[in-house]
Order: C-alpha cells, then structure tokens, then sequence
C-alpha cells in the first residue's frame, strides 16, 4: 500500500513538473528600465534620501519612481518576490506596491499593505469602460495622516488614486501573497499551455506593457 501511494505521489508531482516547466522556460525575459542607473531596491531608497524631498512630496517621489523602473505588468512571474521584481521591471499589484512598501519604509514612514478582491479602476480613456479585478496598494501614514498610495499609475499621487475598493478592504499577512498567488497559477498556467498550443500571445491580463492601458 505505501509503495502504491509513494508511485501515484511520483507520478502526480512529475506531471505537475511537465505542466509547470514550459510555463517558466515561456516566461519573457526582463526588458529593464534603469532611471538613474537604479537595478535594486536599496539603490532605490538611496536616490530618495539623497532627493532633498521630505514629506508627502518624498512619498511621491518614491511613487513615481517605482512606476517608472516598471515595464511590464505580469502575472506570468508569479515566483519572484518584491525585491526581483523590482530589478526585473516587472509584476503584479502586490509586487510592485510591496516594493514601494520597502522603499518607504526605509525612509521611515508609516506603512501597511492592504487588499481587495474586487476594485474598480476608472477609465484612462473617454469612452472606455472602467475595469475590475483585485489589487494590492498601500496606506502610508504621516504627521497622523493616512493616505492611499499606490505605483499602477504616473499620475498618481498619495491620497489621489484612479481606483475605488469595491470589496472589503483587508490588511496584507505573510499568506496573502501565497493565496493570490496560488488563485492566479492555474488560469494563468492555462492561458500560456492555451497560447503555446495555439500559436498566439498570452492575453493582456496575463502580460504587457506596464504603461500600456489600451
């Protein structure tokens, strides 16, 4: 009997193997950009405290330039932490959000990650329909001031985000990333099997450019 169970157990996990390596080898390389000459995180808080911004002004500063090292946005990365994929230019709400999170803890402000499932973006372009889905952003206090932050957008600016919660609103724990990301694995392992078999890019929820709102 265990030796039944130890063969179905080998043979479940080398199947997931065969199912999950293509997802990785497909994976796009990083097409990096390097304001400033920036690659890391700790390079990042560097150019903020050598910035001469202090204030709601510093926390700004720190947005737009998380927003600006990003290049692309993507699920399909599922595996990398904040810190990669910040050097990658590349990822998700709870990726690029959590790496301006460390930024500006390190600049000393008050910090904490929250969550929706559901969010409502507003359109960027007159006729276009807003969209839904769920994020990851960032309440950062100062000077007993909370304010709502977030790096998906240029224009945004703490306090002035293009995005309303349409679900509970939940504070970040050390599982959330590991749930979402576990939610977001089998659609998004479908959809690059789906573009494989049939010869066409991945959908754009899956990848694209991060500046890219069409």
């Amino acid at each position: 009997m265990k030796g039944s169970k130890a063969w179905w157990l080998g043979l479940l996990t080398g199947a997931a193997a065969v199912a999950v390596a293509p997802v990785v080898i497909r994976a796009p390389k990083p097409a990096l950009n390097l304001p400033r000459d920036i690659r890391t995180l700790d390079e990042a808080l560097g150019d903020c405290l050598a910035s001469g911004q202090d204030g709601w002004d510093l926390v700004d500063y720190a947005t737009r330039l998380v927003n600006e090292k990003f290049t692309r946005y993507s699920v399909w990365h599922l595996w990398e932490n904040s810190g990669l994929a910040f050097a990658n230019s590349r990822g998700f709400s709870e990726q690029y959000n959590l790496a301006l999170a460390r930024i500006l803890a390190g600049l000393g402000y008050e910090v904490h990650a929250v969550h929706a499932r559901h969010v409502r973006f507003d359109p960027e372009r007159p006729g276009s329909a807003p969209w839904r889905d769920g994020h990851t952003w960032l309440k950062v206090g100062y000077q007993g001031e909370t304010r709502d932050v977030c790096a998906s957008r240029a224009q945004h600016r703490a306090g002035q985000v293009s995005f309303t919660a349409q679900s509970a609103t939940k504070p970040v724990r050390f599982w959330t990333g590991a749930a979402v990301r576990l939610g977001l694995a089998g659609p998004v392992g479908y959809e690059v099997w789906k573009s494989l078999l049939d010869r066409r890019p991945v959908p754009r929820w899956v990848f694209r450019g991060f500046h890219d709102r069409g």
